[in-house]
Protein backbone atom coordinates (compact mmCIF):
# COMPACT_ATOMS: atom_id res chain seq x y z
CA UNK A 1 0.00 0.00 0.00
CA UNK A 2 1.30 3.24 -1.15
CA UNK A 3 1.43 6.11 2.06
CA UNK A 4 0.03 9.10 1.70
CA UNK A 5 1.74 12.62 1.00
CA UNK A 6 1.73 13.42 4.49
CA UNK A 7 3.15 10.23 5.61
CA UNK A 8 5.87 10.61 3.03
CA UNK A 9 6.89 14.01 3.65
CA UNK A 10 7.40 13.10 7.46
CA UNK A 11 9.81 10.53 6.43
CA UNK A 12 11.38 12.29 4.24
CA UNK A 13 12.42 15.46 5.88
CA UNK A 14 11.85 14.22 9.34
CA UNK A 15 13.10 10.78 9.48
CA UNK A 16 15.88 11.36 6.30
CA UNK A 17 16.88 14.48 6.63
CA UNK A 18 16.98 15.25 9.94
CA UNK A 19 14.81 18.68 10.44
CA UNK A 20 12.21 19.34 12.45
CA UNK A 21 8.49 18.94 12.14
CA UNK A 22 7.96 22.52 11.84
CA UNK A 23 10.23 21.97 8.43
CA UNK A 24 7.68 19.51 7.18
CA UNK A 25 4.75 21.67 7.79
CA UNK A 26 5.89 24.51 5.65
CA UNK A 27 7.11 22.13 2.68
CA UNK A 28 3.42 20.60 2.86
CA UNK A 29 2.05 24.26 2.68
CA UNK A 30 4.23 25.61 -0.12
CA UNK A 31 4.33 22.46 -2.09
CA UNK A 32 0.81 20.84 -1.68
CA UNK A 33 -1.15 23.69 -0.32
CA UNK A 34 -1.86 21.24 2.26
CA UNK A 35 -2.14 22.85 5.83
CA UNK A 36 -1.77 20.28 8.72
CA UNK A 37 -1.79 21.23 13.10
CA UNK A 38 1.95 20.42 13.88
CA UNK A 39 -0.56 18.29 16.80
CA UNK A 40 -1.19 16.22 13.88
CA UNK A 41 2.23 15.64 12.71
CA UNK A 42 3.43 14.47 15.79
CA UNK A 43 0.88 12.38 16.22
CA UNK A 44 1.59 10.58 12.63
CA UNK A 45 5.32 10.72 13.19
CA UNK A 46 4.91 8.67 16.70
CA UNK A 47 2.68 6.26 15.10
CA UNK A 48 5.48 5.64 12.20
CA UNK A 49 7.84 5.53 14.64
CA UNK A 50 5.73 2.60 16.61
CA UNK A 51 5.03 0.74 13.32
CA UNK A 52 8.30 1.22 12.50
CA UNK A 53 9.69 -0.72 16.06
CA UNK A 54 6.86 -3.59 15.13
CA UNK A 55 8.33 -4.40 11.91
CA UNK A 56 11.92 -4.38 12.98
Amino acid sequence: MERDLITQTIEKIVLKEGKELLEAQSYLTMRFRISVDLTCLSKRLKKLMQDEQAVA
